[in-house]
């Protein structure tokens, strides 16, 4: 398994899948056919998955994201969950500067009853 790097563009987040147990993604996400961009992001951590890191690390730094690439951003966060029932240890961060970001961070963690760090970013671009 290799890692995974997307750069970014101005409408699709930055994307780093390590196998290290570095799992990143930033930016903003207006993608009209999120399937086509979320779906190969989604077969990695399955595959990840399998064979993780004792410890993972998911950071997830968002500006600004559509209706159907916060549905992928959730079926992500909620495939990454598995570690914890196999006893890994996966720790989610999540990046705001905006209100809304934030409180969409924290629906996720309460609806998939996880704990979900919120970390404010002041004056740093994505």
């Amino acid at each position: 398994m290799e890692n995974l790097i997307i750069e970014k563009t101005s409408r699709t987040p930055f994307v780093n899948l390590s196998t290290e147990g570095l799992i990143e993604i930033k930016g903003n996400s207006l993608i009209e056919n999120t399937e086509q961009f979320y779906s190969s992001i989604q077969l990695w951590i399955e595959k990840y998955i399998k064979n993780p890191q004792e410890k993972t690390i998911v950071n997830f730094s968002m500006r600004y994201y559509n209706t159907s690439s916060q549905m992928w951003i959730f079926q992500i966060i909620n495939s990454l969950t598995n570690l914890n029932i196999v006893g890994q240890d996966v720790v989610f961060n999540w990046y705001y500067n905006d209100v809304d970001i934030k409180e969409s961070g924290e629906d996720i963690a309460s609806l998939l009853n996880i704990e979900i760090n919120t970390i404010e970013l002041s004056g740093i671009k994505n």
